[in-house]
């Protein structure tokens, strides 16, 4: 029966609906007002959910409960209230849908997981394990209804439930539960999340190879991921001990609290580092930053306060050929503080290529002038002035080797290296004065020219901005401001060539020598190895593989990365190699995957004469065809002491490659 307008005056008006029940008018505004308030609460509540201030979002949702009756909102509200500490509070709010007496009519999947982390929360672990299967049945039953109706993957709201039934299942530690969800709904799964919880389960029953696969198909989303790949990987291989991985994901700003704390307080320092989440958040710091001070300081941390995990951790770092000097003797000076190693006892180390028996000593800096040491400093630079260059860096170097170190002999040697095109001599030196006094200015000008001199104008600005001119005389000012110049040259990609009459050709050269000495780690990823490549050249990758570039950098490397993540097109892409590249290919992979540039140059040939602009002009040798393709990368590492460029294939691409070659 339809619905009927009786003739009445207008404040007796009523509107009878088919039921029999009759509202007034003024039932039916009020109704349409309490709904828009509900909304707009509801909203509001949302919104500072969204913003963390869970006390806010407590007071917003109660209001709208009172107004409307609704397992959203409930829902909601039990979660401001469990968020902002109060899990007590939230088992309140939503005791009325788990009662037996009321059939449980109201709960859905969310209401049952999020009663399950609640339950775990204050240690009710047999309760939350019963909560969470309610909410695995609830959401498999919603999926049924949802077929029923002819909606077969059911509807996004919903499928968000799967986040938190597979958090529930994390707050138990029930790693393989976690990973069980994620396989049996993975054609539902909506949020990035769900992948990162899978990617962490798998890291912590072992699963490292999957873990790093989940990592990288969601490293568009956090820089972060990429790294975590990587560790992945470096678990595998066994070079980092393995150890369980919490799921929480903190922010880079509470990390950095986190990290700033630790700084001024032992206990903190102590308790941090037992702390998983900062850990992966250490290591991965670690592997990008590579042999810098600040990545030594994470790694003397992470030994010293790491317990048994810690031990194992800073005799591989000792032990593999891929870590920095640095990296190595904070690992030593760590374990030495335990009491683990004594100075002066053999201990096995990768040096140069090979395992080797060290003894470590330590040797004290000079820091209070030394008149016999000045006279020495003083022969050599009049030697330099000379144009003996070679016989006064011999005489400091005798000094060095003696384990005199001195900060004005050091700046000199370096300087003089520096003159001789000794680059990774001198910046080694450069970085050992940096750890005596990082906030010299001197030491920080020199460091800036050499980062310029190295093809690092970004890094030679970092230095450039440390430094504190307001004391210094006119002539550092203006040499300053020389140097602030030439960056800014370098920056802008105009750096002139050293003789005037250097023809286009040998500016490219310059250009791409450039990018062969970016930092690049042995062990470095795909997407580590795309971000180090100039535009044009992503553009030039995408063109070779007949892909469209997309408009922005990150799109194309994503591009890049998820074209050869497929093994149908890598075995393509190798088909199309000539046998010179995939002989190349072949000897990477025999030695680990990657190799020494100098070693590789002299069986396949340099780089020089392949150019800059491989978007317009492909290079020609065998080792820039596979660059020009991303199947090999050209970088920069440290190994043993000495930075040197070399040649390596993703990571994540030396298994499927070594597989379609047959390279052992």
């Amino acid at each position: 029966m339809g619905a009927k307008i009786y003739s009445l005056p207008t404040w007796q008006l009523v509107l009878q609906a088919g039921s029999g029940y009759t509202f007034s008018l003024k039932e039916v505004l009020t109704g349409k007002m309490k709904s828009k308030k509900v909304e707009e609460l509801t909203k509001k509540g949302r919104e500072l959910l969204n913003m963390k201030d869970f006390r806010a979002a407590q007071k917003a949702f109660a209001e709208a409960l009172e107004l409307e009756e609704s397992t959203p909102i409930r829902n909601n509200l039990a979660l401001a209230a469990f968020m902002a500490g109060e899990p007590r509070r939230a088992l309140d709010v939503l005791e009325p849908y788990l009662g037996p007496e009321n059939g449980n009519a109201r709960a859905n999947p969310f209401t049952y997981a999020l009663a399950a982390r609640i339950h775990c929360s204050v240690g009710q672990e047999d309760l939350a394990r019963r909560r969470l299967q309610q909410a695995v049945r609830s959401f498999e039953e919603g999926l049924r209804e949802f077929r029923r109706a002819g909606l077969q993957d059911g509807f996004y709201p919903f499928r968000e439930y799967t986040v938190t039934i597979m958090r529930a299942a994390a707050d138990l530690a029930d790693h393989r539960m976690v990973f069980e969800l994620y396989r049996r709904w993975e054609s539902y799964h909506v949020s990035w999340e769900n992948k990162f919880l899978a990617a962490v389960a798998c890291f912590n029953i072992g699963r490292y190879k999957r873990a790093a696969s989940l990592w990288s198909s969601i490293a568009g989303v956090q820089q972060l991921f990429a790294t975590m790949e990587r560790l992945a990987f470096m678990v595998e291989r066994g070079v980092i001990p393995p150890f369980t991985m919490g799921y929480e994901l903190r922010s880079a700003e509470k990390l950095q609290k986190m990290i700033e704390e630790a700084g001024d307080d032992e206990e903190l320092r102590r308790q941090y580092m037992q702390d998983s989440n900062f850990r992966v958040a250490l290591l991965a710091w670690i592997l990008e930053e590579g042999g810098s001070r600040n990545a030594g300081q994470a790694m003397y941390y992470l030994v010293y306060y790491g317990g048994e995990w810690g031990e194992k951790l800073g005799r591989q770092v000792l032990e593999y050929s891929g870590f920095s000097p640095y990296l190595k003797m904070a690992a030593a000076d760590a374990l030495m503080a335990r009491g683990i190693l004594r100075e002066g006892e053999p201990v096995p180390m990768f040096i140069d290529g090979e395992r080797r028996l060290v003894e470590i000593k330590k040797t004290s800096v000079l820091l209070e002038p030394d008149e016999e040491l000045d006279k020495i400093v003083n022969r050599a630079i009049q030697l330099r002035d000379k144009g003996q260059v070679e016989e006064a860096t011999a005489l400091l170097q005798d000094m060095y080797r003696e384990g005199k170190l001195y900060p004005p002999a050091l700046m000199t040697l370096a300087n003089l290296l520096r003159q001789q095109g000794e680059l990774e001599k001198a910046l080694e030196i450069m970085e050992m004065l940096e750890e005596i006094a990082p906030e010299e200015p001197a030491l920080l000008f020199n460091f800036a020219a050499l980062m310029l001199q190295m093809g690092e104008p970004e890094r030679a600005r970092e230095y450039l901005e440390r430094i504190d001119s307001r004391e210094m005389g006119e002539e550092f000012r203006e040499k300053l401001e020389e140097l602030k110049r030439e960056i800014k040259l370098a920056e802008d990609g105009f750096s002139l060539p050293p003789y005037v009459d250097m023809l286009v050709r040998q500016y490219e050269e310059e250009q791409r020598q450039q990018v062969e000495a970016k930092p690049l780690p042995v062990d470095a990823s795909l997407a580590r190895g795309l971000k180090n490549m100039p535009a044009h050249w992503l553009e030039g990758v995408c063109w070779n593989y007949e892909l469209e570039p997309a408009r922005r950098r990150r799109e194309r490397e994503e591009q890049i990365k998820d074209f050869l993540s497929r093994r149908s097109n890598l075995e393509e892409a190798v088909q199309e190699l000539g046998e010179e590249e995939r002989e190349l290919l072949r000897y990477l992979l025999q030695r680990g995957g990657w190799s020494r540039l100098n070693a590789v140059t002299r069986k396949f040939g340099s780089l020089e004469g392949d150019g800059f602009f491989w978007n317009e002009l492909e290079p020609e040798s065998p080792l820039g065809i596979l660059w020009s393709r991303a199947l090999v990368m050209v970088g920069r590492a440290v190994l043993e002491g000495r930075r040197c460029k070399i040649a390596a294939i993703p990571l994540e691409l030396r298994e499927p490659l070594g597989e379609i070659l047959g390279a052992g």
